[in-house]
């Protein structure tokens, strides 16, 4: 397989076989604090923010909650997340696929995507680090990558990078 036939595979892979689901949500009501107490909980640097009939109306990530923070410390307490969305939601169908995910990453310059059902409800997440670890694979597959890791004591070791 070329180079650019594989490339143009993964471009136009559907979003559904790379999106982390179920997704997390809070409503746009919930304050910062407890936003990032799900995060943690969660193990997640990203949430979808719904308005009351659960339509997604933006992604809220680790960054926005921190910039927020480090503004005024009081805004965890008394802060709503849909007060630091963005005014344009990064979003896109379910289908789409991985490039337009990539360029709305772009175009809104956001490192998280949520993907909406036809009811505008959140069904999944793709985060730049999806995106990268799926160049990787494809890296690999036409390669035959080998990746060299520095162990703690100096010295090299090669690493596989099959998933």
């Amino acid at each position: 397989m070329s180079k650019q036939t594989a490339h143009g595979d993964l471009i136009a892979l559907p979003v559904a076989e790379v999106m982390s689901q179920p997704v997390v949500s809070v409503t746009a009501d919930v304050v910062l604090g407890d936003v990032l107490a799900a995060m943690v909980r969660m193990g997640l640097r990203h949430l979808a923010v719904v308005d009351h009939a659960d339509r997604c109306i933006g992604v809220v990530g680790d960054r926005a909650v921190a910039a927020a923070w480090a503004a005024d410390p009081s805004a965890l307490a008394r802060t709503a997340v849909g007060h630091v969305l963005d005014s344009r939601p990064s979003i896109v169908g379910t289908y789409a696929n991985i490039g337009d995910v990539a360029r709305a990453m772009y175009v809104d310059r956001v490192d998280a995507v949520a993907v909406i059902d036809r009811t505008g409800c959140p069904v999944g997440m793709v985060t730049g680090g999806d995106l990268v670890a799926l160049m990787a694979t494809q890296v690999n597959a036409v390669v035959g990558v080998e990746a060299t890791v520095e162990n703690g004591d100096g010295a090299d070791k090669s690493a596989d990078l099959d998933p």
